[in-house]
C-alpha cells in the first residue's frame, strides 16, 4: 500500500513539474500604460535632494522659502504627465499648475512640484494640492496643509 501512495505521489509530482513552466511562461508583467500608472505616498517635504524628500512635513511658516510636494510614480512609461494644482483654500484660490513628465527616468521614483512666493511671507491659513496623472479628472492624491 505504501508503495502504491508513493508512486501517486511521484505522478502527482511528475506532472505538476512538467506543467510549471508551460503556466509560468503564461504569466507576463503587465504592460506600463497610463491606465495602469499611479502616484501614491503624496506628501510635504522641506527639500527634494538626491531625487528623494528630505522629510514629511505637515505644515509650514510664513517666512519658509518654498512649498515641496512629493508623490512616488508607480507603473509609468516614459513621458508620463503629472499636474500639480496649488489652492490657497481659505482664500478659494488657485494658485497655480505645474505639470512635469518622467521623462525617461522610468517608474516607481518620487516626483515633486516647487511653488515659491518671490521672497514674501505667505499668508496664515489653509493650503492644498491636488496632484494627477496625465489628463484625469480625478486627482491620484490630495495633500492639505497649513501655513501657520
Amino acid at each position: 500500500m505504501r508503495g502504491k501512495k508513493l508512486a501517486v505521489c511521484a505522478a502527482v509530482f511528475t506532472i505538476l513539474w512538467f506543467a510549471l513552466p508551460v503556466g509560468a511562461a503564461d504569466v507576463q508583467e503587465p504592460a506600463l500604460s497610463a491606465e495602469t500608472t499611479r502616484l501614491v505616498d503624496g506628501h510635504l517635504t522641506s527639500l527634494v535632494k538626491n531625487g528623494k524628500p528630505l522629510d514629511r512635513l505637515i505644515s509650514y511658516t510664513p517666512e519658509s522659502p518654498a512649498f515641496f510636494a512629493v508623490a512616488k510614480l508607480l507603473s509609468a512609461p516614459p513621458d508620463t504627465k503629472i499636474r500639480f494644482s496649488w489652492f490657497f483654500v481659505s482664500q478659494n484660490q488657485h494658485i497655480a499648475d505645474v505639470e512635469i513628465t518622467n521623462g525617461s527616468h522610468g517608474s516607481n521614483i518620487y516626483v515633486y512640484s516647487t511653488l515659491t512666493n518671490n521672497d514674501n511671507p505667505w499668508p496664515q491659513g489653509s493650503f492644498k494640492v491636488e496632484m494627477f496623472v496625465g489628463d484625469r479628472g480625478e486627482p491620484d492624491q490630495i495633500v492639505d496643509f497649513d501655513v501657520e
